[in-house]
């Protein structure tokens, strides 16, 4: 299993270094593909930022690909890519559009494969087994579709809180005391990396 869970992508050159040591072919022949759920034209200036960075990598743009579940769109018919890449947004409306799509068992059964899951803050968030976090603090994510049933991708018993300040430490501390798993908080910039049994924080 490859998770590469971060608070905002591909943004420090440890991480992308830490990301390179998980192909397991030249950096230039890996296909990519990114989940996302842009609706306004404003949000593709997020789209446009993951691109880059895979870009600086050496990614080929050819091999980047994109998928919007916001639409109808059966996850079946995504085969032969090497990297998923799980933008954020929302998380409970992520986790639901998931679910309705199908990419939930299409992650699992990828990250079965040992291919590399990148996991962008609410992307991060998904993988445990429950999101209940994302609803937690004062910069929390709102409910907004009444989703009801926080059961997560289950990829992990670690969860992630992105953006994570240290103005929230309180928060934070709080919310660990009462949860029944551990809890891993990463600022912008930073990542927690799963590679098989090996677990890190990347700074």
């Amino acid at each position: 299993m490859k998770l590469l869970l971060t608070s905002d992508g591909l943004s420090s050159r440890k991480i992308q270094k830490e990301f390179l040591k998980l192909l397991d072919k030249p950096v230039s022949e890996n296909k990519v593909l990114i989940m996302h759920t842009v609706m306004k034209k404003r949000q593709i200036k997020y789209i446009k930022k993951v691109t880059k960075h895979l870009i600086s990598t050496g990614i080929s743009k050819k091999n980047i690909y994109d998928v919007n579940i916001t639409k109808n769109v059966n996850a079946k018919k995504f085969k032969d890519f090497d990297i998923f890449f799980s933008m954020g947004g929302n998380t409970y409306y992520i986790l639901d559009r998931v679910k309705k799509t199908g990419f939930d068992k299409y992650i699992k059964n990828f990250v079965k494969k040992n291919k590399v899951y990148i996991g962008v803050s609410a992307g991060s968030i998904i993988v445990h087994k429950t999101i209940e976090l994302a609803g937690w603090g004062k910069d929390r994510d709102v409910n907004e579709i009444g989703l009801r049933d926080f059961k997560g991708l289950n990829l992990t018993n670690i969860a992630i809180f992105p953006h994570f300040k240290e103005k929230r430490r309180k928060e934070i501390n709080l919310f660990k005391k009462n949860a029944p798993y551990p809890i891993i908080e990463l600022k912008d910039k930073q990542a927690f990396l799963i590679n098989g049994k090996a677990k890190k924080v990347i700074k």
